[in-house]
């Protein structure tokens, strides 16, 4: 007996340091995987923290690949001396610009501050709404789901038992393809009234089916919030996922987008993003357009909206490879011509590729869009082949800063300035640079109305920072070989209409209110 008692006491002790160094073990590898926690976080906030630590002016040239003297075509001194002097506009308040040259980050700035009468200064981390510019995200995961062999662009919708009916059950015609390219056959932001008067997008996507089809699906072009939406939807049924999950998973972390998010919270709840306005006003961010999250979800800073720049002109072909990009930018319905500013009037040949927009400018083929929503503008424009481009965001109405995407295009293809921001034109009061802000949109049509006498004037909504008209002419000639063109009876419609606006402007009515 005492033998056993012996031994088992020699046992307890054996085991006993076991176990100590067991637990030593196991508590050092949690101290490691803290460690460890810690380092990637820093490493994900370093990048756009050095680029943040600039001088007092706030200006980021970067300095990883700094312009050789000579071989940069852009003057970025010229370039923050005017985005400086659009500052002192009344109806600006908060701006970020970062400008992409020869596949590098040459420049990226926050101006103004992110509240009006306060003192925080926007700064390349401070996040912004993209709205529309959400739209390309969707486009593009929806592509590298396809390249994945998850689902095919030219699958009906109906395959995937989403909320979208479309009238005649044309939802069991239309492919992935024809949502993206905004090619529904629907009149142009379908409900998105209602949406505003805070419905269910979902219940709204069931109820699409009331309207009138303007065409057959995927013969003409109508802009599309609610049901552009449906892409959500598709990705979720796919992956598995939540959409956030599945744009973080597959496109913000892979490309380095770390500030990157989906939804109102992540905005609000962020140590630094910039309030709505109109003029000087605050606005509130409301849900509305939060809800339909693959057609206006995105926030993030400007430097990784440059980082989405980069990899959209093919600068990181491990997440999105050339011929992804070639068949995401490929034209597929000619737009028309756009009837807004100056800006809108010097880009022609416009087509609607997968949710991005493709234009020609003096000679130079652009890939581009822009955003708008309550109290935020956005854009994105770059020349593919040269790899250069800028894109902007900003937390007011002004239609000012869309100029400063043709001033740098100008350095780049070595053209003579041109006031494209309108710095020397005087400020409108307020209320009149509202009322410009005001888009065309076409109210819900029920089945047998005519879907070219129902239009009314709408004041917010999810639309791009423009008036649009459609233009007669062909543009097929100068759109790439193999652009996607359709011939159809909508042409013909269009053409009748383009023959009535012509005479509606000869008689001196304004232009910007009427298709």
């Amino acid at each position: 007996m005492k033998c056993r008692t012996i031994i088992t006491a020699i046992n307890q002790k054996k085991k006993k340091p076991v176990a100590d160094f067991k637990s030593k073990v196991a508590s050092l590898q949690k101290t490691v995987f803290k460690i460890g926690t810690v380092l990637m976080a820093a490493c994900s906030i370093m990048p756009s923290a050095l680029l943040a630590a600039g001088d007092n002016q706030n200006t980021i040239v970067q300095s990883l690949s700094p312009p050789e003297e000579g071989t940069s075509a852009i003057n970025y001194q010229q370039i923050d001396q005017r985005l400086n002097r659009l500052m002192n506009s009344k109806t600006m308040v908060g701006l970020g610009v970062v400008i992409v040259e020869n596949g590098q980050i040459r420049f990226v700035r926050g101006y103004g501050v992110r509240k009006a009468g306060g003192h925080e200064i926007v700064s390349p981390n401070t996040l912004f709404r993209w709205a529309s510019l959400s739209k390309g995200v969707a486009a593009t995961l929806v592509n590298v789901l396809a390249d994945k062999r998850r689902l095919s662009l030219d699958d009906m919708i109906a395959r995937y038992g989403t909320s979208l009916h479309l009238p005649d059950h044309a939802e069991q015609r239309a492919t992935i393809r024809m949502l993206l390219s905004q090619r529904l056959g629907l009149v142009h932001n379908a409900y998105d009234d209602r949406l505003e008067q805070g419905e269910d997008p979902a219940n709204l996507r069931q109820t699409l089916d009331r309207l009138h089809l303007s065409c057959a699906v995927g013969q003409c072009y109508g802009y599309q919030n609610i049901a552009f939406d449906t892409a959500h939807e598709i990705v979720e049924r796919v992956t598995g996922q939540s959409y956030a999950q599945a744009v973080r998973r597959y496109l913000f972390l892979p490309l380095g987008m770390y500030s990157a998010s989906i939804g109102r919270e992540a905005l609000v709840n962020s140590l630094d993003w910039a309030e709505p306005h109109t003029g000087q006003h605050v606005k509130v961010v409301n849900e509305n357009y939060y809800r339909i999250p693959a057609a206006g979800g995105v926030n993030s800073s400007i430097l990784d909206l440059g980082r989405w720049m980069r990899a959209q002109m093919g600068m990181d072909p491990e997440t999105l490879p050339p011929a992804l990009l070639n068949r995401l930018h490929q034209p597929q319905i000619n737009t028309g011509t756009w009837k807004g500013g100056p800006v809108d009037h010097a880009m022609d040949d416009a087509a609607y590729a997968m949710a991005f927009r493709v234009y020609h400018y003096r000679g130079h083929l652009m890939v581009g869009h822009r955003g708008a929503v309550s109290g935020y503008r956005s854009l994105i424009l770059f020349d593919p082949k040269l790899k250069s481009g800028v894109a902007a965001l900003w937390n007011s109405e002004s239609p000012r800063p869309t100029g400063v995407q043709l001033e740098v295009m100008d350095m780049l293809y070595h053209q003579p300035f041109h006031d494209w921001m309108e710095l020397d034109v005087p400020d409108q009061p307020a209320h009149l640079v509202h009322t410009r802000e005001k888009h065309l949109e076409a109210a819900p049509l029920r089945k047998g109305q005519n879907a070219r006498t129902s239009h009314t004037l709408h004041h917010g909504g999810l639309v791009e920072h423009s008036h649009k008209v459609e233009k007669s002419t062909s543009h097929k000639a100068s759109l790439p070989h193999n652009a996607s063109l359709h011939k159809t009876e909508h042409s013909v419609k269009v053409k009748k209409t383009v023959t009535v606006t012509k005479k509606v402007t000869a008689k001196k009515v304004n232009p910007t209110h009427k298709k």
